[in-house]
């Protein structure tokens, strides 16, 4: 990453006075000493890395760098903040005072933290993601909030407690497992499962050597997810109704699902393949289980993704079944219309026929 000066502003003190006034912003200790992440190469030209907090959201640390002030703290900084407590209160400044006072750094918490004390959504919601990118656990609650009501933060604000740097963060996140919105649910479980502190805390088991499957309990609507982009994984949110098979189903590659007559509640899996033995399995109806049984008679990632789409297509699996259904950035907050800005998540289309994780669905 870098930052280019317009040839107005092309002069080596001018290039290194940025690049120290970042410093005083932006810095890291490397195990043995502090080093900031801009450093003046040209006259026109700041090279800068990736601040560790902001890995993943580099789009956001330019923005806040932007922001910075090129002059150093002085007895005008307490109007500066007065000045930008003003602009936080306002819909139309607030998201731009959030980014300044994020620049601030450490001087600007007490002003966000006076931020959250307001009924507005939105105001809370900036100065919550600014408190976060600060490390804060003010910014938790907040965050979470607005992950389960409002689609328009959804992506902003799980980015930010992705990343933030508290024990309660995981805790929180597993909160969402209950809301309404299934983006809100698999965002979160995506947010923890991507947090070192929250690997060893989801409960999943490897499939085979095919994928993961998780079982994560919830209040809500049960719901099946797998994912096409990030990584090969089902995750079940509560407790998915068994697979009602009538006659058969019949799924990729040879594999054939049937009722089990002399074991009511369990299916027989059988895979059909030129040149192979048959391969047969009885197992549970329980959703969960007919996955493994999948696996079990040879099947894959894609062989269970095709099942599963199958499934819901012919009625077998009465909950609802999701690809990657994750909050996109961008979304339009409506002010004016509290009823749009906390409608429920927006329509999802099918997800693309390819189900190979490592390859690019679109």
């Amino acid at each position: 990453l870098g930052l280019l000066l317009r040839p107005k502003y092309k002069h080596v003190k001018i290039s290194d006075g940025l690049a120290s006034a970042i410093n005083r912003r932006f810095f890291f200790f490397d195990g043995t000493s502090r080093r900031g992440i801009a450093t003046a190469k040209e006259d026109d030209f700041i090279e800068l890395q990736t601040h560790p907090r902001y890995e993943g959201n580099e789009h956001r640390m330019l923005e806040v760098i932007r922001a910075v002030s090129g002059r150093p703290e002085s007895a005008s900084s307490q109007a500066r903040l007065a000045e930008l407590a003003e602009r936080l209160a306002d819909p139309a400044t607030a998201a731009d005072a959030a980014l300044q006072l994020e620049a601030i750094g450490e001087n600007a918490i007490p002003t966000l933290v006076a931020g959250l004390e307001t009924d507005n959504r939105e105001l809370r919601f900036y100065a919550a993601e600014s408190l976060a990118y600060l490390d804060r656990q003010e910014a938790i609650t907040p965050l979470v909030e607005a992950a389960r009501e409002t689609p328009a933060f959804r992506h902003s604000a799980l980015a930010a407690l992705q990343g933030l740097d508290s024990p309660l963060v995981v805790d929180a996140l597993r909160k969402l497992a209950d809301a309404e919105s299934l983006e809100a649910r698999y965002g979160a479980f995506c947010a923890i499962r991507r947090r070192p502190d929250g690997r060893n805390r989801m409960i999943g088991e490897t499939v085979g050597d095919a994928f993961r499957l998780y079982q994560v309990p919830s209040q809500a609507r049960p719901a099946v997810v797998a994912s096409l982009r990030d990584t090969a994984e089902i995750v079940l949110f509560g407790d998915p109704a068994p697979i009602e098979i009538a006659e058969f189903l019949r799924g990729p590659a040879g594999l054939m699902i049937k009722p089990e007559p002399s074991r009511p509640g369990h299916v027989r899996i059988s895979r059909f393949q030129p040149g192979a033995e048959d391969q047969r399995a009885v197992v549970p109806a329980d959703l969960p289980d007919v996955i493994r049984g999948i696996v079990a008679v040879g099947g894959g990632y894609g062989d269970a993704i095709a099942t599963l789409r199958t499934a819901k297509a012919e009625g077998c699996l009465r909950d609802e079944l999701a690809f990657d259904p994750l909050p996109e950035p961008l979304r339009t907050y409506y002010r004016d219309d509290p009823e749009a800005a906390a409608e429920d998540d927006p329509p999802r289309e099918d997800a693309a026929e390819n189900v190979d994780p490592d390859s690019d669905p679109a």
